[in-house]
This record gives structure tokens, sequence and C-alpha cells, in this order.
């Protein structure tokens, strides 16, 4: 796997106040960044080669437990692979359509991400995210300009805060926010997405579950959609690109062998067709509800949102605001 890293420059202003006038940078396009689905010889000397896949046949012959899937739920599709990007650096430099910045509800979070995108977008950013946007309920989606950013378009959205309690509901809401985030895009019909990770430190929300939320909503975007171009963008700070090495495979394996360990490797639970995680218990309920039978024909994605979970509303997943 190739995660190439860029030197992240602390010396940007910190406040939201951000520039007044554009910054003299080099910009990073998405011609100069790797595709996942780009091979190298596993038997290269390079730092950068990919690590030897296991082959879990001899598991079966020595006796050990079967693969969690019969079949691939994630088969190996190089059209996908050429079309997503693993890459460690600094979002506010991507000359892509859009990125996300990830936020609270105000829109003024000051995290690594939003530190770096406010202090190079401009004072102008600060002025539309204050008195044009105002507000952004958590696992939805606002969209601002990028002004003096390379990117064309920044999309805001609002993570949510992990408990152990209401681990549901949270990883509902991570998930939608990577949806809505990618459906907002495809609506404004924009083709190169950078996603940073939604689920930052500072938001307690376990890096391990958190990628493999996000490694499935985008690869069934990218399955349903076959001409965007997803980047998915780590801080270097985070160190989350061990975990994004060793789960991206599973999602977008690059050859059979890699499509077929995944079978072990994978969770159970893969998601939904968007996605979203499956909540068997709350599915078992509903089935034995007839009057909530009858709700899921008028609105059939009353039961996925993380909103239904925690408050007993419904987010329309195509009205995205």
């Amino acid at each position: 796997m190739r995660l190439v890293s860029d030197i992240y420059n602390e010396s940007i202003e910190p406040s939201l106040g951000g520039i007044t006038k554009p910054l003299t940078q080099q910009y990073v396009s998405v011609a100069q960044l790797t595709p996942w689905g780009s091979k190298e010889d596993s038997s290269s000397s390079s730092a950068t080669s990919r690590p030897r896949t296991a082959d879990y046949h001899s598991h079966i012959q020595c006796g050990a437990e079967g693969p969690r899937h019969d079949a691939s739920p994630f088969p190996w599709d190089d059209q996908i692979n050429q079309r997503i990007v693993i890459w460690e650096g600094d979002i506010s430099l991507l000359a892509v359509d859009a990125i996300t910045n990830t936020t609270d509800e105000t829109l003024t979070e000051k995290n690594r991400v939003s530190k770096k995108i406010f202090g190079r977008a401009g004072t102008a950013l600060t002025s539309a995210v204050v008195h044009d946007v105002g507000r952004c309920k958590t696992g939805e989606v606002c969209v601002t300009p990028g002004f003096f950013l390379p990117a064309k378009y920044i999309i805001h959205t609002v993570g949510p805060i992990y408990s152990e309690k209401y681990h549901t509901a949270s990883e509902s809401t991570l998930h939608s926010c990577y949806r809505n985030v990618l459906y907002k895009a495809k609506e404004l019909g924009l083709r190169t997405i950078a996603l940073c990770d939604i689920s930052s430190v500072q938001r307690n929300f376990p890096p391990d579950t958190a990628a493999h939320i996000a490694l499935r909503t985008i690869r069934r975007f990218l399955e349903q959609y076959r001409a965007e171009i997803v980047i998915v963008c780590l801080d270097p700070n985070e160190q989350r690109g061990g975990i994004y090495e060793v789960l991206a495979p599973l999602y977008f394996p690059r050859d059979p062998l890699e499509e077929q360990s995944a079978l072990w490797q994978l969770p159970k639970d893969v998601g939904g067709a968007y996605g979203e995680p499956q909540l068997a218990d709350r599915q078992i309920r509903i089935i034995h509800n007839p009057q909530h039978a009858v709700m899921i024909e008028a609105d059939d994605d009353s039961d996925t949102s993380p909103h239904d979970l925690e408050m007993g509303s419904d987010v329309e997943y195509n009205n995205i605001n």
C-alpha cells in the first residue's frame, strides 16, 4: 500500500479567521496521487511495496474454522480500485472538486483539519459559516465555496461523539456523515471528492470501527456510480495509515488472493446496500410490528436514520440540505 505523505505545515494561522488573500502554495492534483488499484510487485525491495497476502486455504486443511462469508461481499473490481486513493497529507492542499471538513453543529470547532481549511480558505469562509450557514445537525452536511482553497467546494459535516452505550447510534450517524457527503457531491455534479477522517481523535470513535464504516460506505458508493473519484485523506499526525493499510484490501481487493482472504477477515456484518450498519435486533422488532411495517412503505429509510435511533425522527437521505 502506498500512503503518500505531505509536509504538514503548522505555520498556518490557527484561528478560524484565516487569511485575507491567497497563499503561494504548491497544491496537489489528482494526477499526482496513486490510485489504490495500481499494483506493485510484492517481491520488490521498495518500502512502499504491497505486503504479501496470507493464504487461508491451508487453515481449512488443518481443520481450522472456515470463512465468515461463502462469497465475497466486495469482489475484486479494478475499475473501482482505480477510483479510490488513500493518501496521507494536508487536505487543504488538494486541487479537487470538493473536500470535507469535520466540525461541530456551530461549524466553529477547531481541530487539525478545520484549522488547515479555514486558515487557507480565508476570512470569507468564516463569514459564510457564521452568517450564511449558521448550524448543521449531527450526521448531516452543508456546503460552502472553497474560496482561496484549490478545491471548488467544502462539504462540512458533523460527526458523532462516540458512546459505547449508544454505539449503534454512533456508528449509524458516522455512516450518515460519509454517505451524505458523497451523495451531496453527486447531487452537485462533482467528480473528485476528498474525504477527511470524519471520526477525529477528539470524538473518541474507535479508529478501526470508523475505518470499516468509511471504507464500506465508499465502496458501495463507487459500485453505484462509476465515474467519481474518492480520495481518503488521512492526517499523518493521527497515525491512522496502518489501520487503512490492513482494512482497505478487505473492501477493495486488488487480486483474487486478497478477495479470497477477505472472506476470513471481513466482519460478519458488512452493512446494507449503502454500507449502513445492520441492526439485527431492530429489524426483528420491525418485522413483528405491522404498524411500523406500514410506516416503512411510506418512508423506506426510516429505520436506517441515526436520528431515528436517537430521537425518534427521520432523516431523508435524498433530501440533503
